[in-house]
């Protein structure tokens, strides 16, 4: 499917594209297509060749991977906006190290990375402000790995709600979880019964209030002071 006007915008914001020039962005575009997906269908396999990155329009996408027992881990949610699968551009063995399954209706944006490679090729400037962007994306990811390696259970789901909190914003605010509880407790390595116990003790504490998938906080200074706990 050819890709919508619509989504243009969306690809042109993503830091992959953003240091391309617009004969480059262009010409990347001249590869790329969408694909729809329903809930639970496979976009690709941990294993399979890898000829392609993708940007998620659209719903969500869940990365896993199965262990030898056949329990699967999530290795990553995401979110509209949000690439995944770039790394096998720069990889020697170029298949796919984990799997990519839609958890809700969802569409993405296939970008051919042969394509986007050669771009790189014909631009030293480009490669430098996109070596930039993801060393800065790197760092990022590092604090997260420490937070989640270091920090309790409650910290990290504290510092989870805070990240999807409006900046500057420090009244009352709704955060609409887009994963289910078991997709959040993978993500921030705990069980599914750890997740459910602190959002029972934070919703007697009346930091929050859950119903469903919302989560209200009515106070976010009170809520980040917990941080503060040993």
């Amino acid at each position: 499917m050819t890709i919508k006007a619509a989504h243009i915008a969306t690809l042109r914001r993503h830091h992959l594209l953003a240091s391309l020039s617009e004969q480059q962005f262009q010409a990347a575009l001249e590869g790329c297509r969408t694909e729809q997906l329903r809930p639970g269908v496979f976009l690709f396999q941990r294993g399979e060749p890898a000829d392609s990155f993708f940007v998620l329009l659209s719903g969500q996408v869940n990365l896993t991977v199965t262990s030898k027992a056949g329990a699967e881990k999530i290795a990553g949610i995401v979110r509209p906006g949000e690439s995944f699968a770039e790394a096998v551009m720069f990889l020697d063995a170029s298949v796919y190290p984990v799997s990519a399954r839609a958890a809700s209706q969802s569409e993405v944006a296939r970008i051919r990375c042969d394509t986007f490679v050669a771009l790189l090729r014909g631009s030293t400037e480009t490669c430098f402000q996109l070596l930039a962007s993801l060393s800065r994306r790197l760092h990022e990811k590092m604090r997260e790995i420490e937070y989640l390696a270091l920090e309790s259970a409650t910290h990290r789901l504290i510092h989870a709600m805070e990240s999807r909190l409006p900046s500057g914003q420090p009244e009352p605010d709704t955060i609409e979880l887009v994963e289910s509880r078991q997709e959040l407790a993978s993500r921030l390595s705990m069980t599914p019964e750890t997740l459910s116990r602190i959002l029972r003790n934070l919703s007697d504490a009346g930091v929050i209030i859950v119903n469903g998938r919302s989560l209200q906080i009515p106070d976010r200074i009170r809520l980040l002071s917990l941080l503060d706990d040993e």
